[in-house]
């Protein structure tokens, strides 16, 4: 069946009617091949390889030649005697499988197209795989919209690859091809039959190659009748934010009066040769370097803790421009490039379709429906271009006009990139600020609070215990009686003494063998001061025992036991009152500090003290019974004690209580007086109780 008549003149033809016959037939006929002989080897053999003569008829072979009938017998009478059945046998090929082939063979096509391209008709029209090639190039130039809507189709359709045709693909293109600018071109016929093609070789030549004169022109209109709205909504969305961050920007009285207070505050910090009138919004960026004097809060926390607290009213500046943050993402130089390629890509449109490649309907291919599809949208996209102009000429002009008010150069480059930029760092940094402040005021409150209560809990306490707390059974608790304080006060004032008890009689020993301390710096006594007889109240003091105070052997032993008593309780009372020293936490050595060595040496070192002060007392009243009791003899302290059955004899310890102080008596020094075997009455043997 041919192809259906053309339509009446004056009828615009029906695309969508014609679906068969819409590519040229070719009228090639098909080419003969050469027969073979009717009897064939089942299988395939090896062949033989021999070089043919070009002219046989001249040679011996001219001979050989028979006629196809005589051939044929020939070959029959070969199969008759079994040759062809044993050649088949012996020279057999081995037959070779492809592995992942395919068994049929596949048709082979010429491809004249780039490789690169090819691949790119792939991916791009990988949606339409399965439908002919015919009908894909017929839904191309009908402009159907499953074409036009699909982004991928169409921004390929558009690629310089689709647009500009090289020199030898058009040269290779050319036989195959029609020129539809002619007045009968679509009798006319081609020199090649374009079904040689690949299916990618195919849409090429009827659609970008055919039409190359208009197809730049007629795929830049059909685009923009799919985003000339959807980009007029982008861009002039982004038009009216500027010029509305811009006007709130200039109608912030609050960031002015910020902006003054910074201005008079830095004035304030800055020298004679540093003072301004103003400043540029670049210096808003340095507020946080400059710290404070504990590093700890910068310039832009005063700043802001100075306007909440002060001028609440301006506090809320950085919500009236808060539009700055989404406003610096924004390059206004681009987004005026990019109103100025929307207005005159219609007018360009416009252009063509007025007195372009697209005015002209009869250059066109017969089925082409560009022009139709073109001409609906022309009407809005005319009106949004002048909207668009609109709308780019209040941007520029509110833009500008906020850089001066700001102090700006509204020429430079780098400044209008930087604009919005600059005012949005200084929000976040502000809101960084506020949280921080905020938060420092919160801890401080909270920590306010927390002593207030304490102190109201301490109170409390010290009413409760003036108030006289009693006990379950209404007898008085040793807290409020004040028994646990005298305790305390009795183990400290014991604590020191032990340690004066020891230096003391170490010191009465190294006396009575005239081995007399002396400290680096200070005089030698004399040997008639060492050698001078002690007062009866120094030979207490030194803890000697006097034979005629003893009672009896039993006395001793008890004494001996209470000496024992003592010297174990200096010990406990030591460490009882170092450890209650620390617990108390009172006193002028022992505040604020743990229980450590080095509390251990304080304590030492007050001892020694103590032991100094007992010293000097020592020295006075020795001096004292000197003078009064000049004429007594030393022998009289050392005088033999009488018999008791042989057992020892133990002086009367000290007493301490004359002294009127309530330090612990120390352990007395325990005598052997004769009949010793060892000791005579003149020199006793001594015994320490260290």
């Amino acid at each position: 069946m041919g192809p259906p008549p053309p339509p009446s003149p004056g009828v615009p033809p029906m695309p969508g009617a014609l679906k068969g016959g819409f590519l040229p037939q070719s009228n090639f006929a098909p080419v003969p091949t050469l027969s073979m002989p009717f009897i064939r080897p089942k299988k395939k053999l090896k062949a033989l390889h021999w070089e043919k003569v070009d002219a046989p008829q001249v040679t011996v072979w001219a001979a050989h030649t028979p006629t196809h009938a005589s051939k044929e017998e020939k070959y029959m009478e070969l199969s008759r005697k079994g040759v062809l059945d044993e050649v088949e046998k012996l020279f057999m090929a081995k037959e070779i499988k492809k592995i992942g082939g395919s068994s049929a063979k596949k048709e082979e096509k010429k491809q004249l197209i780039s490789n690169d391209l090819r691949k790119t008709f792939h991916i791009s029209l990988a949606k339409f795989s399965q439908i002919s090639t015919e009908e894909v190039i017929r839904m191309i130039i009908h402009c159907e919209r499953e074409v036009i809507a699909n982004e991928t189709v169409m921004n390929f359709l558009q690629k310089d690859d689709m647009c500009v045709i090289p020199d030898n693909t058009a040269k290779l293109l050319a036989p195959y091809s029609k020129d539809w600018t002619g007045s009968d071109a679509l009798k006319a016929e081609t020199e090649l039959d374009p079904n040689e093609l690949t299916r990618e070789d195919q849409i090429y030549l009827h659609t970008a190659f055919e039409l190359r004169h208009y197809w730049k022109s007629r795929i830049r209109a059909l685009l923009l009748t799919r985003t000339f709205e959807p980009e007029y909504d982008e861009i002039s969305g982004h038009l009216k934010e500027i010029v509305k961050v811009s006007e709130a920007l200039r109608d912030s009285v609050a960031l002015m009066n910020v902006l003054g207070l910074i201005l008079d505050i830095g004035n304030y910090m800055n020298d004679s040769n540093k003072q301004a009138t103003g400043f540029k919004l670049s210096s808003l960026s340095r507020l946080g370097m400059v710290k404070d004097d504990k590093n700890e809060s910068t310039f832009a926390d005063l700043v802001e803790r100075i306007v909440r607290n002060q001028y609440p009213e301006w506090d809320h500046f950085s919500d009236d421009i808060g539009g700055v943050v989404a406003a610096q993402k924004l390059n206004v130089e681009q987004l005026k490039l990019d109103a100025k390629r929307y207005i005159d890509n219609i007018k360009n449109v416009q252009a063509s379709l007025d007195s372009g490649n697209l005015s002209d309907p009869k250059k066109f291919h017969p089925q082409d429906r560009v022009s139709q599809v073109v001409h609906r949208s022309m009407k809005d996209a005319r009106r949004k271009a002048e909207q668009m102009q609109l709308y780019l000429d209040e941007m520029t002009r509110t833009y500008d006009d906020i850089m001066i008010f700001y102090g700006e150069d509204s020429t430079d480059e780098n400044a209008r990139r930087d604009f919005f930029a600059k005012l949005a760092s200084f929000v976040t940094e502000w809101k960084k600020s506020r949280e921080k402040n905020v938060a420092v005021e919160d801890t401080r409150r909270r920590n306010e609070a927390s002593l207030a209560r304490k102190r109201a809990a301490n109170i409390n306490a010290v009413n409760v215990a003036a108030a006289g707390p009693t006990g379950t059974d209404g007898t008085m608790s040793p807290s409020s009686t004040g028994a646990m304080d005298t305790l305390l006060e009795k183990l400290r004032a014991a604590a020191p003494q032990a340690r004066d008890q020891r230096d003391r009689r170490r010191r009465a020993r190294l006396k009575d063998r005239h081995e007399v301390r002396v400290a680096s710096g200070q005089q030698m006594p004399e040997m008639a001061e060492l050698a001078k007889p002690d007062t009866p109240q120094e030979e207490s003091e030194k803890g000697l025992l006097s034979p005629q105070s003893t009672t009896g052997g039993e006395a001793s032993l008890d004494r001996v036991g209470d000496m024992a008593t003592i010297s174990e309780g200096e010990d406990i009372a030591d460490r009882a009152a170092t450890l209650l020293q620390g617990l108390r936490g009172d006193g002028e050595t022992i505040s604020a500090r743990p229980i450590s060595n080095d509390g251990s040496l304080r304590v030492r070192r007050r001892r020694d003290s103590a032991a100094d002060e007992e010293r000097k007392a020592r020295r006075n009243r020795r001096r004292t019974a000197a003078s009064t009791a000049s004429g007594e003899n030393r022998d009289s302290i050392m005088s033999p004690a009488p018999e008791q059955d042989g057992s020892s004899v133990l002086d009367e310890p000290p007493d301490t209580s004359s002294r009127g102080n309530t330090h612990l008596a120390a352990p007395p020094r325990t005598v052997i007086s004769p009949p010793s075997p060892e000791g005579t009455a003149s020199k006793p043997v001594q015994i320490d109780d260290d």
